[in-house]
């Protein structure tokens, strides 16, 4: 008998919505590689729709359901319900979406007004949580501030992104990358990592709290002067602050106290990855021509590793409470098969490494190569979630009689 809990602090649906995205953007690759697709504008377009929309964003949607109201101290606004809707009509908007890049252009428009339905009014609720956080304490109306910019970066990309895909004009387009892969993606992993890096290092946080001020400051001004067209001075200030960024997360992890490091292996390699990026922008603005594997390696690499690593401590939290109860404590570690997360952390390296290559060499048959990896590599993560979920579901009974006497 297993123990009955309350609803999922995190919506299961959207974790798995999430992971098969995850897995069907290295398929895309493949096939893109194999049948001369590979340069197309809307194939490369499906891509980055899928990890940026459909793999990355849903899953930051669903987290941040429980992160958020726990970082500012306050209660969801209008219930968790609503929203967990809206999350649904966005992740069947964004399905549709990418199948239009692939299958059928004229329904773009539509497409992208199913998405943006969904993520308007979710963008409602979470502006009302935000709201309350404003009359908390110091600190939590901070927060509430930054999560104010990032979910404001997020409803400019996706106006601008509507545009586009009503009317096919490529002419935004550069400001509707720069703010959702800068002001929504990357300046949410700078502040949601400063909280759950606690639990996944076990580190006692950042020695550095101006230099988290600074990161959020310069993110911002960086963000908003890329959009502009400022790329220079924006991308100048962007990159100061994550490099300032990269010294704090790696004083963290090498002062690190939980034993359970695949998370902490995926985090550093992330940053590693953050760090190739900003070495491809310079070049791009040095007027090489390296902007999908730029592209990449920001998305694919940085904040792709940075999910994977938050999927192998969070996501396994949350399957533990499912069958274990909310209060279960169970590391992830227990639950997890080492060999196995050793094993995707590796292949997940070579695959992003092998396609960036790829891409700067212009080499399909070696991109389809590095998708084969990261495909791999992701059946290898799915099996080790599976056999968590087994060995948490294996002992619930027996957690529940020993708490229940």
């Amino acid at each position: 008998m297993t123990q009955q809990t309350s609803r999922p602090w995190i919506p299961p649906f959207a974790l798995v919505f999430s992971q098969l995205a995850h897995g069907v953007s290295w398929l895309l690759i493949f096939w893109a590689a194999g049948s001369g697709n590979f340069d197309t504008p809307f194939a490369q377009f499906a891509w980055i729709h899928t990890v940026a929309l459909a793999w990355i964003t849903v899953a930051a949607l669903a987290i941040l359901l429980h992160a958020l109201p726990n970082f500012i101290d306050v209660e969801w606004f209008g219930g968790q319900l609503f929203s967990r809707v809206c999350i649904a009509v966005f992740a069947a908007g964004v399905a549709l979406f990418v199948y239009s890049f692939l299958n059928a252009p004229p329904l773009l428009g539509p497409a992208a007004s199913i998405l943006f339905a969904g993520l308007l009014a979710y963008l409602g609720t979470a502006f009302g949580t935000i709201g309350r956080g404003m009359r908390g304490e110091r600190i939590e109306r901070a927060v509430s501030r930054a999560f104010g910019f990032t979910f404001l970066f997020l409803l400019a990309t996706g106006i601008i992104g509507i545009y586009m895909a009503w009317t096919l004009d490529p002419a935004p387009a550069h400001a509707h990358a720069f703010l959702g892969i800068f002001g929504w993606l990357s300046l949410l992993i700078f502040g949601v990592s400063m909280r759950t890096l606690k639990p996944i290092a076990r580190s006692g946080g950042t020695r550095f709290r101006f230099i988290h001020i600074a990161v959020g400051s310069l993110g911002l001004l960086g963000t908003i002067l890329l959009a502009a067209g400022w790329v220079w001075i924006g991308g100048v200030l962007f990159a100061i602050g994550a490099l300032a960024y990269a010294f704090d997360v790696f004083d963290m992890l090498a002062r690190a106290k939980n034993r359970h490091r695949p998370p902490q292996a995926f985090i550093a390699a992330s940053i590693l990855w953050l760090l190739v990026a900003l070495a491809l922008g310079a070049g791009m603005l040095l007027g090489k021509p390296w902007q999908n594997a730029f592209i990449f390696a920001l998305l694919a690499g940085w904040a792709g590793q940075m999910v994977n690593g938050h999927l192998h401590h969070i996501g396994i939290r949350l399957l533990a409470t499912l069958y274990r109860g909310d209060e279960d404590e169970t590391p992830p570690g227990d639950l997890l098969e080492a060999r196995l997360s050793w094993y995707a952390f590796a292949a997940f390296q070579l695959a992003v490494a092998v396609v960036v290559a790829a891409l700067l060499q212009d080499r399909d048959s070696l991109a389809a190569r590095g998708a084969i990896f990261g495909f791999i590599a992701w059946i290898g993560m799915v099996a080790n979630i599976l056999i968590a979920r087994y060995r948490a579901k294996k002992t619930a009974g027996v957690t529940i009689s020993l708490l229940t006497r």
